[in-house]
């Protein structure tokens, strides 16, 4: 698909859909919110660009209500994905990350999951892929039926294996059930295009599934270790 419709797409999408960037200047610093998720064990989280994009400074929260410092590393507005990489000295690595980014297209009409922060405790989301394309049939993203809101900007769309297949984006307004999420394969390039550090190396990505053979409510208990809420000031 030509990447000027794209970008036509999704400059339309971030206007309708219902996220806060729109109305950031009206906010409190800190108030602005949304989610993101590990990628690896260093502290490195994957979520939207318009999330963070005008912030001066970004925080990340985990599960436990530990804030950490974070700087953007890596932007691509035409994914509308950033990562940031945790830089306070008082984070710990995390175990290995339990989430493999599927490579393959997902299937119409798959459960799939949710987690994110609209709210200061982590809420779960789930629904079926409905539609192989986003947006004004927008290539980048799916469409799915699943509950979000403010704040679930950045949070992991993930199959009943526990393959992340995509990162929510927003949702359309004035249409029940209407939900975008860029596509895994989008992630996966984004994030081999993130500049190699100051020794040289490249970022390492996690790539191992282990929540494959547990069930649900095993999932989600270990999911919550990785999924970040996402504070921006300005």
């Amino acid at each position: 698909r030509d990447l000027d419709n794209v970008k036509r797409s999704q400059n339309a999408l971030i206007r309708d859909i219902n996220v806060k960037s729109n109305h950031r200047t009206n906010l409190d610093p800190g108030n602005f919110g949304g989610t993101g998720f590990a990628v690896n064990t260093s502290g490195d989280i994957i979520t939207n660009y318009h999330v963070i994009d005008g912030a001066d400074s970004v925080y990340v929260q985990n599960s436990n209500g530990e804030s950490y410092k974070a700087t953007t590393i890596y932007t691509n507005k035409d994914y509308d994905l950033a990562v940031l990489h945790i830089t306070d000295s008082t984070f710990k690595h995390l175990s290995a990350v339990p989430y493999a980014f599927k490579k393959s297209k997902g299937n119409l009409g798959e459960a799939v999951f949710t987690m994110g922060y609209p709210k200061d405790s982590v809420v779960v989301g789930m629904g079926y892929l409905s539609s192989f394309t986003g947006f004004e049939n927008d290539s980048l993203a799916y469409q799915v039926a699943v509950p979000v809101n403010q704040g679930n900007s950045g949070s992991p769309l993930i199959d009943s294996y526990g393959n992340i297949i995509g990162i929510i984006k927003g949702k359309q307004e004035q249409v029940d059930g209407a939900a975008f999420a860029t596509k895994s394969t989008y992630l996966v390039k984004a994030l081999q295009e993130v500049p190699a550090d100051s020794s040289g190396k490249k970022m390492i990505f996690s790539s191992k599934n282990s929540l494959s053979k547990m069930n649900r409510e095993q999932q989600l208990k270990k999911l919550q270790n990785y999924v970040f809420m996402v504070k921006v000031y300005n």
